[in-house]
């Protein structure tokens, strides 16, 4: 699968397509190509999983395919198919007659109805799916392995829920591990919950906690709890932290989400913050990466100031040529003629 999803993420989705057609489980086949929906938003990849549910027999299965193109069909904007998508699987659900079989199917259904940002949807078919493993009478290890299967899986999406309704499957996650005495994953959850709630409270303050602890894995994970402004210059920090302590790769793809979340965000970035976070990569040498933030600073001043010091460091590395050309660019006239003088002096 991680060879189809790289395709799809350089934009080679007909190669992804075909690559997924290979996959011989139908099931499987589906859940590879909603992943490709998931990064390209193309409707071409819709034919191929269309003939992938038809090959599907098993009535459960069949049900659980359903409710995966309809969480493709929301990605593609096509909601109201989404939904009778979701309805076909919901009625069909109902008409199976193991309570097992059904908790497990609902709880399949639950999760792509939260991956398709229906939360409230996803948390009812949660409890109906608890609650007919309640009337089961199949053998109480079989019951306690789909409880268990279940609370995993409702503690999953509470991980993959960006708003505080993930504190709602947590609990719900946390009363099925109690009841079941999973004392160890009780504890876990308590900690998630007490962690979201301090994020909710305190916003990106909670995340610089977590920077500076070099808890970079969960400040990434509850950056989903801010608000686009505070989530895009919490990035920036972790994207900071990482370029710091030799995570490049990473830094740089974390600095991208940072810019994005910035460039198509419907707020006005605080240019003082990110003129003080452009200042910091470049007293570590990330020139390029201190430029890059400098683009997305709206103040000419502040802009032109950063782009001085910029231009001055490239020259003070030999990059005479790259020097001049930054400096060039500077809009802040009286700063470009002062950075132009001074780099034609060779007194940097």
């Amino acid at each position: 699968m991680d060879e189809i999803i790289h395709l799809a993420e350089v934009g080679d989705v007909r190669g992804a397509v075909k690559k997924a057609g290979e996959i011989e489980n139908p099931v499987k086949r589906l859940k590879t190509l909603v992943a490709v929906v998931e990064i390209s938003r193309r409707e071409d990849v819709l034919p191929p999983m269309l003939d992938a549910l038809d090959e599907i027999t098993s009535t459960p299965e069949k049900i659980v395919a359903m409710s995966l193109l309809g969480r493709a069909l929301y990605l593609l904007d096509r909601d109201k198919e989404a939904e009778k998508a979701f309805e076909s699987a919901i009625q069909m659900a109902d008409s199976l007659r193991s309570p097992k079989v059904k908790a497990e199917v609902f709880a399949a259904i639950a999760q792509n109805l939260a991956l398709s940002d229906r939360y409230s949807d996803s948390y009812k078919y949660f409890r109906l799916a608890v609650e007919q493993l309640q009337f089961s009478r199949a053998l109480y290890s079989e019951v306690i392995l789909a409880l268990i299967k279940i609370a995993r899986l409702i503690e999953k999406t509470g991980d993959e829920t960006p708003t505080e309704r993930a504190l709602d499957f947590y609990r719900l996650a946390r009363e099925l591990y109690t009841s079941i005495r999973f004392t160890l994953q009780v504890e876990v959850l308590e900690e998630k919950m007490k962690l979201v709630e301090d994020v909710l409270k305190r916003k990106s303050a909670a995340i610089v906690d977590l920077i500076n602890m070099g808890d970079i894995e969960r400040a990434m994970k509850m950056t989903r709890f801010l608000p686009p402004r505070e989530k895009a210059f919490s990035l920036l920090e972790i994207s900071y932290w990482l370029f710091l302590h030799e995570y490049r790769g990473l830094g740089r793809s974390v600095l991208e989400d940072a810019l994005n979340t910035i460039l198509v965000g419907k707020f006005k970035p605080d240019d003082s913050e990110l003129e003080s976070v452009g200042r910091r990569f470049l007293r570590i040498g990330l020139l390029e990466e201190a430029l890059t933030i400098t683009g997305i600073i709206q103040d000419e001043k502040r802009a032109s100031g950063l782009l001085g010091d910029i231009a001055i460091s490239y020259a003070r590395r030999g990059e005479i040529n790259r020097a001049l050309s930054i400096a060039e660019g500077i809009q802040d006239e009286e700063i470009r003629i002062s950075i132009l003088e001074e780099l034609k002096s060779g007194e940097t």
